[in-house]
């Protein structure tokens, strides 16, 4: 494991579950998810994860933020999917191997969007999001 990667609950547990019952409740509580105001989203700022519920509290989407982007702390945690632990688009694919879908914009326009991937899981799915350098991973969001 890399330094500073704090070992917790695998928060793919979370996606399709009631957040406010049993063990998504007891996750939720790991990572000290706090509900935002006015909407249908819960974050911990220090652990550096956001996700999102529907009208039945079950868990959408989980984002994984690995830059201290909007007041977001960088995630420190492994990456679900046996992803590893380095926040790198090599890393990513040499424990995942090729991704399902993958892009990459024109950097001839200096587009501020970098490349990104997904990997399709029997649970889950894992969409990578990269810096313009095509190589630092940005955040990671993990659904359905």
């Amino acid at each position: 494991m890399q330094p500073n990667v704090v070992p917790r609950s695998d928060l793919t547990q979370l996606l399709g579950q009631n957040l406010l019952e049993g063990r998504a409740l007891a996750v939720s509580r790991e990572y000290g998810l706090m509900a935002t105001q006015g909407a249908r989203r819960y974050e911990s700022r220090d652990h550096g994860v956001s996700l999102a519920v529907d009208e039945h509290d079950r868990v959408a989407w989980i984002m994984l933020h690995f830059t201290d982007d909007a007041g977001f702390q960088p995630y420190r945690g492994a990456i679900p999917g046996r992803g590893g632990t380095i926040a790198r688009r090599t890393s990513l694919w040499a424990a995942l191997g090729r991704p399902t879908t993958s892009t990459d914009p024109d950097r001839t326009h200096h587009d501020t969007t970098g490349p990104t991937d997904e990997w399709a899981f029997p649970w889950f799915v894992l969409h990578a999001q990269y810096a313009p350098d095509g190589e630092t991973l940005l955040r990671v969001v993990l659904a359905h």
